[in-house]
Formats: structure tokens, C-alpha cells, sequence
């Protein structure tokens, strides 16, 4: 039984993780068919609505998530990192400054140079517009989070250590958009960056929290802050149609490598820079360390510190 158990009688990490797939391909396709049953007008023409699919997807995640953390790992939620009470929203609120300040830079690179430009718009939706694109991108933020930087990044980090945890978890992270609206090279090389940057700041705090605030705030700046597009969504695309900001719309110019063209700043080399300096950043301050409540809840990466000679739990760098 070697192939199955490892240490302590433990499932060995890739039975783990297949384990988790299973549970959230199965409970997406059947929670999903229910849904498009019951709920009138969820189901189009390709499959469930973007608002409806998400929030399907979200459930479906975090309740695989809650199954995995109870019964295979036997430790809260608390430890994935997702401790509940006041200090999820500072954290959260944590992320969304560093995810904020990081678009930010990368719309002020864009607009410095002249490759994107803003109109009045005429006729464009209401400011309640502003309202549904938020809490979708929200929603889409924690659930793409908890599926690569929660329970898998962990397990990995547990069993190959934290740098390899985040380097395979982001390649994961972007084979999620190969099927994206005009993915190219740089594209597809950003979005392994991004991957890479956001498990860098979750090995930073142990806090899915922060991460999903970083997340939300990235795409939240540049979708509806800077109305461009988010890894090729716009409102354009048939479902998306609450993503267009009303009062304005924005225009790129020149060379599509700098700007990102149709698909967005993350097509471009602005957000190839910002993302290498910002996962600089993330792996270097001082100004982050690991949440306590996490930590005492028994992380699951800590136990590969505590096995190791000289190894410490309580190191917040990226360890090997």
C-alpha cells in the first residue's frame, strides 16, 4: 500500500489532489444540471450564464474545499486560510491596497505612454453597472483562488516545498484561460506570472483572504476602473454585458505588445514588468508576514518545515 499511503498512514499528496478534482469536476456537472433545471434562464447556449456559472462554481469549491480540509486533512478552514471573523475583511482589505497599487502602476505605465486613451460614453449602462461587476469579480476572485492557491497550492507546498507549490499551481492557474478570447505567447506568459505573484503573496501571509482581495482588485482596476479588458473578457463578449463602466470607454493605441490589445493589459509587456516587480516586492518586504490565526490552526505547508532539520513554521520567505 506504499503506492497510496504515505507517512503516518496519510493519502500521499497526489491522491489528495486527484481526490479534490474529483470533487469539484463531479460537484460542478451535477450541482451545475441542477441548477440550470431549477433557476429559469441559467442555462445558454454554451453552458451556464457567467453570473450563474461562477457563483455554481464558487459553491461547488468551497464546499469541496471544506470536505477535503474536514475529513482528509482534519484540520478548519481556518487553516487553508480562510479564518473567519473582523480580521478577514483587514486582510482582504490588505489585498485589495497591494492589488490596487499594482494595476494601478500598470494603467499609469499605459496612459504615461500615450497606448491608452479614455471617451464620454453615450448611452452606456447605469452606475448600478459598476455594483454587478464588482461583486462578480469578487466572486470569481475567491473562487479561482480557493481552486489553486487554497487546498492544491498547500498540498504541493507540503509535499515539494513552497517554491515549486507556486510555480506549479500558476502554470494550472493559467491553463485555466487557454480557451480565453485571443490568448497569445505573452499573454499566456503574464498570466503564468500573475499565478506566480499571487501564490507568492498567499506563501507571504497563509491568508487566501489577501489573496482574493489582491485578485478582485487587480481585475477590478483594470476592468472597470480602467474600463479594458480582463484576460480578453469585455462587455462585448455574449454574457458579459455588465462589465461595460458607464461614463466612459477606453481606447488603446500602438503596438499591441506594450498595450495588450484586444485582450488587455495583461497581452502586454506593462503588466509583464509590474508583475516581476511586484512578485520582487511581495517575496522581499517586510511589510507582510504570516496570519497567526492561520498558523494556529496547523497550515498544512508547516508541517514539511517542522519535519525538516532547522526547518521553522513560522518563516514567512519563500522556502525551497
Amino acid at each position: 500500500m506504499s503506492w497510496l499511503l504515505g507517512a503516518g498512514g496519510r493519502l500521499r499528496a497526489g491522491w489528495r489532489l486527484l481526490l479534490f478534482a474529483l470533487l469539484v469536476v463531479g460537484g460542478d456537472l451535477l450541482f451545475g444540471e441542477v441548477v440550470a433545471e431549477i433557476v429559469p434562464g441559467a442555462r445558454s447556449g454554451r453552458g451556464l450564464v457567467p453570473w450563474v456559472g461562477v457563483s455554481v462554481s464558487l459553491v461547488v469549491v468551497l464546499g469541496a474545499t471544506f470536505l477535503v480540509a474536514r475529513r482528509v486533512e482534519g484540520v478548519p478552514l481556518a487553516a487553508l486560510g480562510l479564518p473567519a471573523g473582523s480580521g478577514a475583511l483587514r486582510e482582504a482589505a490588505g489585498g485589495v491596497l497591494v492589488g490596487a497599487a499594482l494595476m494601478g502602476g500598470v494603467v499609469g505605465l499605459l496612459a504615461l505612454t500615450g497606448a491608452v486613451t479614455w471617451r464620454p460614453q453615450v448611452g452606456g449602462p447605469g452606475a448600478g453597472a459598476v455594483a454587478g461587476a464588482t461583486l462578480f469579480l469578487a466572486v470569481g476572485a475567491l473562487e479561482e483562488e480557493l481552486l489553486f492557491r487554497g487546498y492544491p497550492l498547500q498540498v504541493l507546498a507540503e509535499s515539494v516545498g513552497g517554491r515549486a507549490a507556486v510555480v506549479i499551481t500558476a502554470v494550472g492557474f493559467a491553463c485555466l484561460h487557454l480557451f480565453n478570447p485571443g490568448l497569445g505567447r505573452l499573454a499566456l506568459l503574464n498570466i503564468v506570472l500573475a499565478g506566480i505573484l499571487l501564490g507568492t503573496a498567499y506563501w507571504r501571509t497563509y491568508s487566501l483572504w489577501f489573496v482574493s482581495g489582491l485578485h478582485l482588485a487587480w481585475n477590478w482596476c483594470m476592468g472597470v476602473g480602467a474600463d479594458l479588458p480582463v484576460s480578453g473578457i469585455t462587455a462585448r463578449v455574449p454574457g458579459f454585458r455588465f462589465l461595460d463602466t458607464p461614463g466612459y470607454d477606453a481606447a488603446t493605441h500602438g503596438a499591441t505588445w506594450w498595450s495588450g490589445g484586444a485582450f488587455g493589459p495583461e497581452a502586454g509587456l506593462a503588466v509583464t514588468l509590474v508583475a516581476v516587480a511586484g512578485t520582487w516586492w511581495l517575496a522581499r518586504t517586510g511589510r507582510l508576514c504570516r496570519s497567526e490565526r492561520v498558523r494556529r490552526a496547523g497550515p498544512l505547508p508547516s508541517r514539511r518545515s517542522q519535519a525538516r532539520a532547522g526547518g521553522s513554521p513560522r518563516t514567512s520567505r519563500i522556502e525551497p
